[in-house]
């Protein structure tokens, strides 16, 4: 087995699959990488300095929680790569584990619909079944 992507949004929430990851890698010894997609869209039309400035605040933001979820790897003896992207998550999710041959995506499904989530868990399901089917990538989804 290769590398592990851990596709996140950092935070509380995403504990749960970050761990999930760090133990899954470190049982297997392979590398592992956590990925952060922010998309600014969800704010609707801007103009071109206002999306720039909204862009560069997301992916700080997602910098900052990556640095969080490395952190936690690294405590559990783990060494863990981080990636910012920004846009469609679903497009972006699917490109990098092509880019970088991944074996293996854990990716976590939304306990409630109370807060504002890239996709539900009906959505999760579905993505995680395309992401097999069309990359071959083993898809792990944490409850």
């Amino acid at each position: 087995m290769g590398l592990i992507v851990c596709a996140t949004r950092g935070g509380q929430a995403s504990h749960r699959t970050q761990k999930r990851a760090v133990v899954l890698a470190k049982e297997r010894g392979v590398e592992m990488i956590f990925l952060c997609v922010v998309d600014p869209s969800f704010v609707g039309p801007l103009n071109e300095r206002l999306a720039r400035a909204l862009d560069d605040e997301l992916r700080r933001l997602g910098r900052s929680l990556l640095n969080i979820a490395q952190a936690r790897a690294r405590e559990e003896g783990v060494v863990a790569r981080t990636v910012c992207l920004s846009g469609s998550v679903w497009e972006n999710v699917e490109g990098y584990l092509r880019q970088v041959s991944a074996s293996t995506l854990v990716i976590g499904l939304p306990k409630s619909s109370a807060t504002l989530q890239a996709f539900g868990s009906g959505d999760v399901a579905d993505f995680a079944e395309r992401l097999r089917r069309t990359t071959g990538v083993e898809v792990i989804v944490v409850e």
